[in-house]
């Protein structure tokens, strides 16, 4: 289910005008209802129009940098990139390397021109058909001029969402608002009411969706927003408002709306998880109809990401990779015992540092002396991808999830790249997580799973085939279990970003040093491995939440989050 944008930048260009904050972008945007609401072409393209924000999901979010980069996922080679701000506590209200409001708030201002601009759509449409002569084009204009309003209403919620989870209380907009003092005297909803928002509107919409696009027009439409994707918005906005930053006093009671959310995906029956992790992210290569993704955004054609992320010894590749954390490396679990490393009897030989790991440690991260494009990767120093290289890793790591291998950057190869948004392996944690909190770790209550089954389910997966979780865990060693399963499921999938901060365990972990690995050569063409500092993070307790930005809070009522 990927995004397939068609025609939408003659409309969408015409609704946007370069808009820098969320009070200009309502009062300065360029819109005239008589040039694009007239007929089903038009209206339609800006329907589709209100997609265009998703491409700013994902992949060189953040100055040519992953958002993983500003966790303890990852480090970015390129000392230069403003995603360093993060990294080393110096971003402010007016220096955010991921300032989302203005494009977030451009969106949803976007699909409110639309909802309000279609909302005569069959007085338009009919004006336009001769129904005498084409009662069946008018039908579908009609039908699709309905689903494209549901479609623009989810896009609103999940573009709430996402300002929601960066900034915490933030204003909600429901109406196109063009009046300047109305707009200035505008004050910020309170996070748990734009949650509430968010589920109604799913609720809502979800008997309005399309349960699939692959089987309408000849795929010409698949992408577009399904029932599924708003039951993934729905299931992940209440797992957010269940946890410790929102929920201080743990209110149970949410944790439950979470689990039975997740769980209303999972007894669907319609998803399952994909038997090839690797291949699951390489979805632009003929992975139609893949049954593990509920929403997914798919780019063009391009090669910018491996430029970026191929090892520095490959042509064209090393153009400031995102570069793996020994952190990360360190939580991936050994195959046969099921054991962090650290345990006693787990099996790990620090010498053999990837030797016998889940296979999803060499699925996402290129290793050292690994086969990339035909050869061994020399992440050694001195080797032709070595750390002490200009631009090379930083960490002794290389990225490979998302990664096209196949690609021959010389000869300017590209391909077609998507940015999953949910996928089933996610609804199966969150429920997990939601479970266990709710009603501990084995507990049904009714559903057809429990916290561990769900967990298990994820580690079972055909080609990865981990241990399932021992019986009898206590809730803490469980929430312990499903952390480290969402690191190392989810890995560079901007989860981990947010999950530290809704568990509010950031000051924690963005605040260890960022390790890496030191590699040498020795002359018997074995190795020897030392995990090496590779620099101290920053992380304070006001920076849970993003900073309102600063132009924000001088011009109205829009106050600022405290500590900023």
């Amino acid at each position: 289910m990927k995004i397939f944008i068609y025609s939408i930048f003659f409309v969408s260009l015409s609704l946007l005008a370069g808009c820098s904050d969320f009070m200009d972008t309502a009062i300065e945007t360029k819109y005239q209802e008589e040039d694009v609401f007239v007929n089903y072409s038009r209206m339609s393209e800006a329907g589709y129009g209100v997609y265009a924000t998703l491409f700013h999901f994902g992949f060189n979010r953040v100055n040519s940098a992953m958002l993983a980069s500003a966790s303890d996922e990852a480090d970015h080679a390129d000392v230069n990139s403003s995603v360093q701000h993060f990294n080393t506590g110096t971003w402010t209200s007016s220096l955010n390397p991921d300032d989302a409001w203005s494009t977030f708030y451009t969106a949803i201002r976007r699909a409110n021109l639309f909802l309000e601009g279609s909302a005569d759509y069959k007085k338009i449409l009919f004006r336009d058909t001769t129904i005498a002569a084409n009662a069946e084009n008018y039908r579908y204009q009609v039908r699709d001029i309905e689903w494209l309003r549901a479609e623009s209403r989810f896009l609103r919620a999940l573009y709430h969402f996402e300002l929601a989870k960066r900034y915490g209380d933030i204003p909600i907009m429901k109406q196109v608002i063009n009046d300047e003092e109305t707009l200035r005297g505008i004050t910020r909803d309170d996070f748990d009411d734009c949650i509430d928002f968010i589920v109604v509107e799913c609720n809502e919409i979800i008997p309005l969706l399309r349960e699939t696009w692959v089987d309408f027009d000849g795929n010409k439409w698949r992408g577009r927003a399904t029932k599924a994707a708003a039951q993934a918005l729905k299931a992940e906005a209440l797992l957010y408002a269940a946890s410790p930053l929102h929920n201080p006093s743990n209110d149970l009671q949410r944790w439950s709306r979470a689990a039975q959310a997740a769980h209303d995906i999972i007894a669907s029956g319609k998803f399952s998880l994909h038997n090839n992790y690797r291949g699951l992210f390489n979805l632009g290569n003929g992975s139609d109809g893949n049954p593990e993704v509920l929403f997914a955004v798919q780019r063009w054609n391009e090669n910018s990401f491996e430029r970026y992320n191929f090892p520095i010894g490959y042509d064209q590749g090393g153009q400031g990779a995102t570069s793996p954390s020994q952190n990360l490396v360190d939580a991936y679990e050994m195959r046969s015992t099921g054991k962090s490393i650290n345990q006693p009897g787990s099996g790990y030989d620090p010498q053999k540092p990837y030797e016998g790991r889940d296979p999803r440690l060499t699925m996402s991260i290129i290793v050292n002396n690994s086969i990339f494009k035909g050869r061994p990767v020399e992440s050694w120093i001195g080797g032709i991808d070595g750390t002490d290289k200009l631009r090379a890793s930083t960490t002794g790591y290389y990225l490979k999830k998302y990664i096209n291998e196949n690609l021959n950057l010389a000869q300017n190869q590209s391909s077609v790249h998507s940015w999953i948004i949910f996928r089933y392996a996610e609804v199966l944690l969150n429920f997990a997580e939601a479970m266990n909190e709710a009603y501990g770790p084995e507990e049904k209550r009714g559903m057809s799973m429990n916290a561990k089954s769900a967990v298990d389910a994820v580690r079972q997966r055909a080609g990865v085939n981990m241990p399932i979780l021992p019986p009898g865990l206590t809730q803490i060693e469980m929430r312990e279990r499903i952390r480290n399963e969402r690191r190392v499921e989810l890995a560079f999938e901007e989860h981990r970003f947010f999950d530290v901060r809704r568990w509010k365990i950031a000051e924690q972990t963005e605040n260890l040093p960022l390790m890496g690995m030191q590699i040498t050569k020795r002359e018997d063409d074995t190795f020897d491995y030392l995990v090496v500092k590779k620099e101290d993070r920053v992380f304070k307790a006001h920076m849970y939440f993003y900073p309102i930005p600063e132009a924000e809070t001088l011009k109205g009522s829009i106050t600022q989050n405290p500590g900023w």
